[in-house]
């Protein structure tokens, strides 16, 4: 029975130190956060992991779909240069599964080495074929030394 409209959407979305996604779980480690320190600017990110769950609807398993990730600033500019992070997915039909159930999917993202020109609000966009389906947003400071 699908329980979500007819088209796939993302159930989860988390930002982390690291993730994985193996065997349909994501492993996350240092999971959750919304705040990144710097002790300067511009500050580089040694590296952050995004995780996603995609719930596809059972008209939609065996299509192929493109995940997007794009970094906004305060200002709506692309960190990336326009040049989102990509990936492709499809959903099968996993045996014993009742005709008509959504299937989930799990994909994670590995960014190295990202650049924060200042400190300030960010938001990674996520897009499905296009269409943005979730933001993930959060800040970057400056540390303050005590």
């Amino acid at each position: 029975m699908t329980l979500y409209g007819p088209k796939p959407e993302i159930e989860v979305a988390i930002l982390a130190d690291a993730v994985q996604a193996v065997g349909g779980k994501l492993y996350v480690l240092g999971g959750g956060w919304d705040t990144l320190f710097a002790s300067r600017f511009p500050a580089r990110h040694p590296s952050l992991g995004i995780g996603v769950r995609i719930r596809v609807p059972w008209s939609s398993v065996d299509r192929e779909f493109r995940l997007s990730v794009d970094l906004l600033d305060e200002d709506g500019r692309s960190a990336f240069g326009g040049k989102s992070i990509t990936q492709t997915f499809r959903a099968g039909h996993p045996p014993g599964l009742p005709d008509g159930a959504d299937v989930g999917v799990v994909r994670a993202l590995t960014i190295n080495g990202l650049v924060f020109p200042r400190a300030g609000g960010y938001s990674f966009v996520v897009s499905i074929d296009g269409a943005e389906v979730h933001r993930i947003s959060f800040r970057v400071r400056e540390r303050v030394q005590a």
